[in-house]
C-alpha cells in the first residue's frame, strides 16, 4: 500500500521478557496511550498505536514496522519504554529500526528493512524529571503509615551500568526528592541488574545493614519498569534463604507498587509522542530548555560533579553505589 502523508504511527517498545505476566504489565499502558491523547484532542494524530518488544516475544519491532508498512504509514514515532540512556537505546533500538549502522548488533534482535523514516524518542530518565516525581510519590505513599521520617531511610534499586553518568544523573535527582518530600533521614542508589545472582542479593543485604545504621525502617524503592521493590525483597530474601546465607534486617520493607500505568507515566509518554510528532513533522520548532527543565534533562557529556570537579565524599555511595557483578 502506498504511504499517505498524513498517517503518522506510534509504537512503544519495550525490553521483552520471558515472563508474560511482565510483557502484560506494559502492553496494558498501551489503552491507557490511547485514552489519553483522545482526552487531550489528539486522536487522529496517530493512524495507529502499537506496543512492541525489543526481544524474547512478539510481537517484535521489526515486525510491527513491517505490519505499519503495509498499512501506509508514512512515519513512524518510536519511544523506548526504558529507565535510562542504555546499549539499548544507543546500540539495539537504532539497529533494530534501521536507523543506524553498529557493527555488534544481537543476531536474534531482527533488523527492519523497509522504507518508513523513524523518529527515535529519548528514554525515560529524558521526560522532564518523571522517575524522580514517581519514585517520590512511592516514598511518600509509603510514609503515610505514620513511619518516623527521622527513623526511616531509603534505597533505590536499579539495573545499572553501562552509560554511567546518565544513571548517576538519575540517582541523584530521585535520591534528592525523595529526601526533600518525605524528610527521611538518607535516600541512596544501588545497582542490582536483576537481583537474581548470589552476588547481587548478598550486596542488597549489606547494603540494608549498613544504610539502617540509626533508623528502624528501610523503604527499599526501584527505578525498574515491571519490578517492584516488595518483589526484589521477596527475591533477595527467598535467595539468601535457599542458600542457607543470612537473611535481609529487620525493618526493610519493599514498596508494593508499578509506577508503570501511574498517571504521571502515561502523560510522560504521550508528552513525548505528541512533541517528537510535532517537531518531526516541521509543525513545532525543536525548543531550547532553560532554567530547572534543562536540569532534568540528563547531559550527554558527562557533567563536572562527576568527572575532575567532584567535591570528595560527592559522587559516592550518596549518589550511587557501583555494581561489582560479572
Amino acid at each position: 500500500m502506498a504511504s499517505s502523508p498524513h498517517r503518522i504511527g506510534l509504537i512503544l517498545i519495550d525490553h521483552g521478557s520471558p515472563s508474560p505476566v511482565w510483557n502484560k504489565s506494559h502492553e496494558d499502558l498501551l489503552p491507557k496511550v490511547e485514552e489519553e491523547l483522545g482526552r487531550r484532542g489528539f486522536t487522529t494524530m496517530f493512524y495507529a498505536v502499537r506496543w512492541c518488544h525489543m526481544e524474547f516475544v512478539q510481537p517484535s519491532v521489526a515486525e510491527t514496522m513491517n505490519n505499519l508498512e503495509a498499512e501506509g504509514v508514512s512515519r513512524v514515532i518510536a519511544i523506548p519504554v526504558f529507565i535510562s540512556v542504555s546499549s539499548h537505546s544507543e546500540r539495539d533500538l537504532p539497529n533494530i529500526l534501521n536507523i543506524r549502522f553498529h557493527p555488534d548488533q544481537d543476531s536474534e534482535m531482527v533488523r527492519y528493512t523497509g522504507h518508513i523514516p523513524v523518529t527515535l524518542c529519548t528514554p525515560l530518565d529524558h521526560q522532564y524529571g518523571l522517575l524522580p516525581k514517581v519514585v517520590a510519590q512511592q516514598a511518600v505513599d509509603m510514609m503515610a503509615d505514620g513511619r518516623d521520617p527521622t527513623r526511616t531511610a531509603a534505597v533505590v534499586l536499579s539495573h545499572g551500568d553501562g552509560c554511567g553518568h546518565f544513571w548517576q544523573h538519575l540517582h541523584k535527582a530521585i535520591n534528592d526528592l525523595v529526601i526533600e518530600r518525605t524528610g527521611i533521614k538518607s535516600c541512596e542508589g544501588l545497582y542490582v541488574q536483576t537481583l537474581r545472582s548470589p552476588a547481587a542479593q548478598r550486596r542488597l543485604r549489606d547494603h540494608c545493614r549498613e544504610a539502617m545504621a540509626g533508623v528502624d525502617t528501610l523503604l527499599v524503592l526501584t527505578a525498574f519498569n515491571g519490578t517492584s521493590g516488595a518483589t526484589f525483597v521477596t527475591r533477595t530474601a527467598d535467595g539468601l534463604a535457599k542458600r542457607n546465607d543470612e537473611g535481609l534486617p529487620l525493618g526493610v520493607v519493599g514498596c508494593p507498587t508499578l509506577f508503570l500505568s501511574g498517571p504521571l507515566m502515561i502523560s510522560a509518554l504521550v508528552d513525548c509522542a505528541v512533541h517528537a510528532c510535532q517537531v518531526s513533522t516541521g509543525r513545532k520548532d525543536v525548543p531550547e530548555l532553560r532554567g530547572e527543565e534543562k536540569k532534568s534533562v540528563p547531559p550527554y557529556n558527562p557533567p563536572f560533579w562527576l568527572t575532575r570537579d567532584a567535591v570528595p565524599g560527592h559522587n559516592d555511595r550518596t549518589i550511587i553505589r557501583p555494581s561489582t557483578d560479572r
